[in-house]
């Protein structure tokens, strides 16, 4: 049987290609706070390859040009996809509600295949074809190749969801914005969630070869210990780590991590497609049973699937997937999806495998609704200056206090180029039933 993942990979481009033949959403919730009407414009189709132009340019009003650098196909395929599906999503609700500056958003797509020198080549594409952004991939290190061509053309970068990125060249960040939420603030929700629930001492598992997933549990042990409470045992895991317990053996995998069962509850602090759930798994197969606190690393429901024991676990991430946010924005997005809006299908599914029994929970991914905000960050930069200038529109995200993207509000500041002030979702996994039970804004520095 082919798997969940392997499937998405493939089926990425073929929800693309649906997102620029179809008007709106049905269904979907109108396209945000104070969504642009302009009079006498028509509505235009979400999508385009890079390759092709939208028929709708020639038509009416020039489109503004969107770039987009991704992958469907290698390892980053599983991360990018779901993000990129939320991102065509808000695409084709902004031009079913009269586009941009009376102009249609026409998205120009190129496939970086999770290959660098295919990203960098991407990039250089896009540019030349005078994008007024780049979208570019969750990874850092695969996206640094566009965010290089992009600093050098003075172009405008948003990346959906991933670490912050640090600079590449001197005064490298200058115009590149992430839309994720940051790590430190997982790591203080995590803390505020924790003391408020009553939890005095944890145990500490960190993946030490993701700089994000260590920034989290730093953040979290710092606030943790204002609120009173106590790490009393950590325990730092990598690739080479959990490698080797296949070596080791289950027993002494158990005796490891046995210490962790003397807690009431076990923080997990991972990276988004890093190996959280790998160590999730092994923390269950060795007998741990107490409550697991976890990022969005743990977001998702294709893996929970596969893991034995899964109960209890409480996941903050940023929307909930289970119909239940505050959000109707977001309640559209993942119904269009279990409804068959966004469907994808295998192309050679195997004999008697219902195809919609794959799609329905590759992309329900609280955090991939960023793609949506990734997007909005640009429309209300837009929309507040009336221009397509990068340098303008760089300066105006900087300026954002509280301003209403896709789903929720966000800050930014000259300082920090990621999404702060987010109001985050506490999902509850217990006795057979997932939950949104908070809506948590992580507390200041």
């Amino acid at each position: 049987m082919r798997s969940r993942r392997g499937v998405a990979a493939v089926l990425t481009a073929a929800a693309l290609l649906a997102a620029a033949c179809s008007g709106d959403p049905p269904g979907a919730a109108p396209v945000g706070p104070a969504a642009p009407q302009p009079p006498g414009t028509a509505a235009a189709g979400g999508l385009a390859g890079a390759s092709a132009v939208n028929p709708a340019a020639d038509e009416g009003p020039e489109p503004v040009r969107i770039g987009v650098v991704m992958a469907t196909g290698g390892r980053l395929a599983a991360q990018d996809g779901p993000v990129l599906d939320a991102l065509a999503y808000a695409v084709r609700q902004v031009n079913a509600s009269g586009g941009l500056l009376g102009r249609p958003l026409e998205l120009l797509f190129e496939d970086s295949d999770s290959e660098l020198n295919t990203a960098f080549k991407a990039a250089q594409r896009l540019i030349d074809r005078s994008v007024a952004v780049l979208f570019v991939s969750c990874d850092p290190y695969f996206n640094r190749p566009v965010r290089e061509v992009a600093h050098g053309a003075g172009a405008l970068v948003i990346v959906p969801c991933g670490p912050e990125p640090a600079p590449t060249l001197p005064d490298g960040r200058a115009r590149v914005f992430a839309a994720a939420t940051p790590a430190r603030d997982y790591g203080r929700a995590l803390a505020d969630h924790a003391a408020a629930a009553g939890i005095d001492s944890v145990a500490v598992l960190v993946e030490s070869d993701k700089p994000e997933a260590v920034e989290m549990c730093d953040s979290f042990d710092r606030r943790f210990a204002v609120l009173g409470g106590s790490s009393g045992f950590t325990l730092r895991f990598d690739r080479f780590w959990l490698g080797a317990q296949a070596v080791v053996g289950a027993e002494a995998t158990a005796r490891a991590l046995a210490p962790a069962s003397r807690f009431p509850a076990v923080v997990l602090c991972a990276a988004v497609g890093g190996r959280g759930t790998q160590m999730f798994d092994l923390l269950r197969a060795a007998g741990v049973e107490s409550e697991v606190l976890a990022p969005a690393a743990l977001d998702g429901v294709a893996w929970q699937r596969g893991v034995f024991g899964l109960e209890p676990l409480t996941v903050i991430t940023e929307a909930s997937t289970f119909g239940d946010d505050p959000s109707a924005q977001v309640n559209a997005y993942f119904a269009s999806i279990i409804t068959g809006d966004l469907r994808r299908a295998p192309e050679d599914p195997d004999e008697g495998e219902d195809p919609r029994a794959l799609a329905d929970v590759e992309d329900r991914l609280g955090w991939a609704v960023t793609g949506a905000e990734a997007l909005w960050i640009f429309v209300r930069a837009v929309q507040r200056t009336g221009s397509l200038d990068p340098a303008v529109l760089a300066a105006d995200i900087e300026q954002f206090v509280d301003v209403e993207l896709w789903m929720d509000s966000a800050s930014f500041s000259t300082f920090r180029h990621a999404a702060a002030d987010r109001a985050l979702r506490v999902i509850r996994h217990a006795n057979g039933a997932s939950r949104l039970i908070e809506v948590r804004t992580p507390s200041s520095p």
